[in-house]
């Protein structure tokens, strides 16, 4: 994270970038696991869990997020996908482009954005996070399908 009272470097801005998206990828995974299969551990299996919750793949989440904005969903799923697309996008600047420079605001940007997100989908009603969790993970071509016919 960003270092309090001393101007942080490089490597340190870019891991916060990085980490701000991975909380994004973390909190996508557990509403998903936890919409789908159950919240409370006594009442789900342990196991269904986390196999929702390691079934998303980074590649399909953005795909999936990138077209949300054309699904009904509450403003809250859309923005969140609109900052998981700034996001994943801010990560691999930060992850791979020896190049990029990042100020500490722009870093603070990117951990408020990805704060406000995931706060703004915790509120989203379960049918909605059950809806959403159902569009980030099931890839099929059938589904591909259904979602091409409307």
């Amino acid at each position: 994270m960003i270092p309090q009272g001393r101007k942080p470097d490089q490597a340190q801005l870019r891991r916060s970038v990085s980490g701000s998206y991975y909380a994004m990828f973390h909190a996508l995974a557990r509403m998903c696991a936890d919409s789908l299969v159950a919240t409370q551990f006594k009442k789900r299996s342990n196991k269904a869990w986390v196999e929702v919750y390691r079934g998303l793949a980074h590649g399909s989440c953005l795909n999936a997020c990138k077209r949300a904005s054309n699904v009904n969903f509450p403003q809250e799923i859309k923005d969140f996908s609109d900052v998981f697309q700034q996001l994943q996008d801010a990560r691999h600047r930060a992850d791979y482009d020896p190049g990029a420079r990042f100020s500490k605001e722009k870093a603070l940007e990117v951990v408020g954005l990805a704060e406000t997100a995931m706060k703004a989908l915790n509120t989203v009603p379960m049918l909605d996070r059950r809806a959403f969790a159902a569009w980030v993970l099931i890839t099929s071509p059938g589904a591909e399908k259904t979602r091409k016919q409307g």
